[in-house]
């Protein structure tokens, strides 16, 4: 170990006996095992320490807080100023360092060049001069989900909100965008589309994606509870398709009438 170039050893001051000295080697050893077959990371200087039991409960919430974080920042698509996650319910009472960084994760690598990770994230941001707030309401409601994250980004026009949970089988879902509740999975190849709520939208998207031969593997949607004045109530579809969505399918689900914004989005599985 001592010949790689990317590991720096040092003394472990406490162990000052040969017994010490095996201890202390055996302990590393276990602790690098693992990490390096469970994930499970312990007692770094640069990365929040957590157990193994810890880490098997906030393993789907970091998975989450990634692809939220990932839908989020491509659904907003603007230079972003601040980031703001709020926990509710028992996330509240769990260490949370893991799933803001993996949130930011998510955020930073569509919004930016530079590569994030869980060790980097949250210094990155900090770099790029963006503010990042947290914010837990143990006694929010969750909707029979336990646990709900809630990820806003602050752009230089406005602002974007969603919400997800861990729901069956450690699933990370979609719960809400802008106001909208709907649920859909998070998984690799979305298609999101704000539309106005007037019949045959879902026809014409069908049909379009059926043309270039594009199978729907789920298609959730969601809608204001009502109108704003003078126009037609919002609503907005997530559709989760079986391979990457060309462009030119994207610019042709954009150009049905009542179709406002149209995105592919792509997520890291």
């Amino acid at each position: 170990m001592q010949k790689l170039d990317n590991v720096i050893l040092t003394p472990h001051i406490a162990g000052s006996t040969n017994e010490a000295q095996e201890a202390v080697g055996q302990q590393i050893a276990l602790q690098v095992k693992e990490y390096l077959k469970h994930g499970v990371i312990q007692n770094a200087v640069n990365v929040p320490s957590v157990s193994h039991e810890e880490y098997l409960t906030l393993t789907p919430y970091v998975t989450l807080a990634e692809r939220l974080g990932s839908f989020l920042a491509q659904v907003s698509g603007s230079s972003l100023e601040e980031i703001s996650i709020g926990y509710s319910g028992h996330i509240t009472e769990w260490k949370t360092e893991l799933i803001r960084n993996a949130a930011i994760k998510g955020i930073l690598n569509v919004a930016v060049e530079e590569k994030a990770n869980l060790v980097n994230a949250a210094s990155l941001a900090s770099s790029r001069g963006l503010t990042v707030r947290e914010e837990r309401k143990p006694k929010a409601s969750t909707g029979g989900a336990g646990s709900v994250l809630t990820i806003s980004i602050k752009t230089q026009k406005e602002t974007h909100t969603v919400k997800g949970a861990v729901l069956r089988e450690d699933t990370p879902r979609l719960l809400h965008v802008d106001g909208i509740d709907v649920e859909a999975p998070l998984e690799q190849n979305l298609i999101y589309m704000r539309n106005q709520d007037v019949p045959g939208v879902i026809g014409k998207v069908g049909t379009i994606l059926g043309k270039h031969g594009i199978n729907i593997a789920n298609f959730s949607l969601g809608r204001r509870s009502e109108a704003i004045s003078g126009s037609a109530r919002q609503a907005i579809a997530v559709v989760h398709v079986d391979g990457a969505v060309p462009e030119a399918v994207v610019s042709e689900l954009g150009g049905i009438p009542a179709v406002e914004q149209a995105k592919a989005i792509r997520l890291e599985i």
